[in-house]
């Protein structure tokens, strides 16, 4: 099963600007994943729905979906038109429900297009990690500065309040106040403890635009924590660790 995915994922790969960034970012996935069959996989913010029936070509036996509970009901809509045997659904908020943080650990997280909804981005990454079983693989996607002299700093550009000239230009919602570079993203791995991180390439694959414009990295936890991530400090009184160890 997985070798035959791994031969679309790079029939897909070659294709190039004919395809849809998100399927050639999973086509990464297929070839990051080197044959491993990710048993638990745990999507969030599911939008239409194309993800999800391209990780269940992964063969799982549980994908778990998180939503905002007001998606409820527009999810509900395609839902309706898969098989559901394997599909899990939770209707949450993934950052602020308890009920998240209980969850058992997962082989693989798929988070596209979420991360610069919410400005608490470095946390939200330690909670993806904590979410991860040793060994697991992070895909995360997000949409990235917008203003061309920040695009190769290590920053966050906040933008707030966005005013509507700026709205209208960058296409922004008032849901979205932290875009980070690239290079922010790539530092709040390395700090929370990933390894193996690899800046995907489905942007150059798809259109230099897109690659202005998203940035989306896979990245593993190792088996066993490291010293020195930022959430890893032993010993210190008072600072919030989670379940980072």
């Amino acid at each position: 099963m997985m070798a035959a995915v791994r031969a679309l994922a790079k029939r897909i790969l070659r294709r190039g600007s004919r395809v849809d960034y998100r399927e050639a970012l999973f086509a990464e996935l297929c070839v990051y994943l080197n044959g491993t069959r990710p048993t638990r996989i745990l999507e969030i913010g599911p939008k239409d729905g194309h993800d999800t029936r391209r990780l269940l070509r992964l063969d799982p036996k549980t994908l778990t979906l998180i939503d905002l509970p007001r998606m409820l009901a527009t999810n509900e809509r395609w839902l309706r038109e898969m098989d559901r045997s394997r599909i899990e659904y939770i209707s949450a908020n993934f950052m602020y429900s308890e009920g998240v943080q209980t969850l058992d650990p997962y082989d693989c997280i798929w988070c596209t297009g979420v991360l610069y909804h919410n400005p608490e981005q470095l946390r939200m990454i330690r909670r993806l990690w904590d979410l991860l079983k040793p060994g697991g693989v992070l895909v995360l996607e997000s949409a990235v500065t917008r203003r061309r002299t920040l695009r190769d700093e290590n920053c966050v550009e906040v933008i707030y309040p966005p005013s509507e000239a700026i709205k209208r230009k960058y296409h922004l919602s008032l849901n979205i106040t932290h875009l980070p570079s690239s290079r922010a993203i790539t530092s709040w791995l390395a700090m929370t403890g990933f390894e193996d991180v690899s800046r995907a390439h489905f942007g150059r694959t798809v259109s230099a635009a897109l690659a202005r414009a998203r940035a989306a990295f896979l990245a593993r936890k190792p088996l066993a924590p490291k010293a020195g991530a930022y959430y890893a400090f032993p010993g210190e009184t008072g600072f919030e660790i989670g379940r980072a160890l």
